[in-house]
């Protein structure tokens, strides 16, 4: 076994929009057990109970990361339903305060179009008290051509560049276009796991409910349940898209943001 750690800091939970039927405290136990210094529970649209999540993380022991997986659109003037993804991160204190604004704001009559949603323009106008990554295949880096009139803009205002280890032909273009924005920008890639189970049974469980749902989403065969640091190489390595060196490289900056993230202490 490797005494390697990664933070996992693209995660979802119940809280998800009916996504996980995993609780936020099975997360916790398990990056106890392997090591891990932080938590981060990237809900999608809002973040979710996020007061009692920071003292669940304090009791474990662990540096509580205030995380969303945002949604993005191009044009707020005439709704789509685009809805690009987009993890956002507090940095501090004044982070934590920006990103409950700026999801308070994609609330609004003006943003929300079928989910809470923020403008490019409002994304790009986030401070550096945010990190931020380009989350999954519902990036806009994935989703929008590459010369749209945003594209330069937001490959430039990412902090990291975000890449995954599913086998699928989608992921692996996907990996290797960030592979070369990565060197053509300067930008550190990072290994994102986009974990939604906290065990294969919660795996099973979550597939049941999305089909009582009748929710039917492109990661559907993928494998989101929490990973080890030894089991997530393996699934690189599986994956075959990536010289070595680079997914460990990206695996090793997952632990990047959780340094440069300050305690965040609440009353």
């Amino acid at each position: 076994m490797s005494n390697k750690i990664y933070f996992p800091y693209h995660l979802h939970t119940d809280y998800s929009l009916l996504d996980s039927c995993s609780k936020p405290e099975e997360y916790i136990e398990l990056i106890v057990r392997d090591g891990g210094k932080a938590v981060s529970f990237s809900e999608h649209g809002k973040m979710l109970n996020w007061t009692e999540k920071w003292k669940m993380a304090k009791d474990a022991g662990l540096k509580y990361v205030h995380s969303v997986e945002i949604y993005l659109t191009e044009d707020l003037s005439d709704p789509v339903r685009d809805n690009y993804h987009t993890v956002l991160i507090a940095k501090n204190m004044a982070g934590l305060k920006e990103l409950n604004t700026l999801v308070t704001k994609s609330c609004d009559k003006d943003h929300f179009y079928y989910t809470n949603r923020l403008s490019f323009d409002e994304f790009l106008d986030i401070s550096d008290n945010v990190i931020s990554t380009s989350a999954c295949l519902g990036s806009p880096l994935y989703q929008l051509p590459e010369d749209n009139i945003y594209y330069d803009r937001l490959v430039r205002k990412y902090t990291f560049l975000e890449i995954h280890a599913h086998n699928d032909d989608e992921q692996r273009d996907f990996n290797n276009r960030l592979v070369k924005l990565s060197r053509l920008y300067n930008k550190p890639l990072i290994a994102g796991t986009d974990t939604h189970s906290s065990s294969q049974y919660k795996a099973e469980c979550r597939a049941i409910l999305l089909d009582a749902k009748k929710k039917k989403y492109p990661d559907d065969n993928y494998d989101l349940a929490y990973k080890t640091y030894d089991e997530l190489v393996g699934m690189f390595e599986r994956q075959g898209s990536l010289p070595r060196e680079i997914y460990l490289e990206a695996i090793e900056n997952t632990n990047r943001p959780a340094d440069m993230i300050e305690e965040i202490e609440i009353n």
